[in-house]
């Protein structure tokens, strides 16, 4: 198998891996508090701190796996395939929940989201007509959050600028080029 073959393959297999782990921790997250990954800052940093891990873990092994070179432009492939299955994947995912799973949790979500926005404002001591200006401004959040086409295809188009971005800047990072060797001619002993 040449190499491009063999780099297609084996992020194929790690998104497929991947995606199943993201699906996991939402699932796991969603059963503790269905609105935790809307509202906990530190959930949301703690998730994007696993998957940044973990990309790099992927990126290393198949590296590895072909033979531990490659350019940056086979390393931007491989993430992108990997961001192309986790964008599809969460895309899907986000449907299945709020459509089939819970069609409450946009409500849900987007009263909890107000909830913690009003909190934060008041921790930096905003006028209770400034919160409420200020919340009005952002929109209905819960229309945001509906499983809408529009909501759908923006979303999918934002996680794939992020992971293509999150791509570029891993591949410059993990790349890793073969080393140049020279040939060298045996030189003649001068007597």
């Amino acid at each position: 198998m040449d190499k491009s073959a063999l780099i297609s393959k084996l992020s194929l297999k790690y998104g497929f891996i991947l995606a199943s782990v993201s699906v996991v921790v939402s699932l796991t997250m969603y059963f503790i508090n269905p609105v935790m990954v809307y509202t906990s800052f530190a959930a949301q940093i703690g998730i994007f701190i696993l998957f940044i891990a973990l990309l790099v873990f992927a990126g290393i092994t198949i590296r590895k796996e072909i033979g531990g070179f490659w350019t940056f432009g086979e390393a931007f492939k491989s993430f992108l395939i990997i961001a192309l299955i986790l964008a599809i994947t969460a895309t899907l995912y986000n449907v299945l929940l709020m459509k089939f799973i819970d069609p409450d949790l946009p409500q849900k979500a987007a009263s909890a989201i107000e909830d913690a926005q009003r909190t934060m404002m008041e921790k930096f001591g905003m006028a209770s007509e400034q919160i409420d200006e200020a919340i009005a401004k952002a929109g209905n959040m819960e229309e945001k959050l509906q499983p809408s086409f529009k909501n759908i295809f923006t979303s999918f188009g934002v996680s794939l600028a992020l992971y293509g971005v999150l791509s570029l800047i891993l591949a410059a990072i993990l790349k890793k080029n073969e080393p140049v060797t020279f040939n060298t001619f045996p030189t003649e002993e001068v007597q």
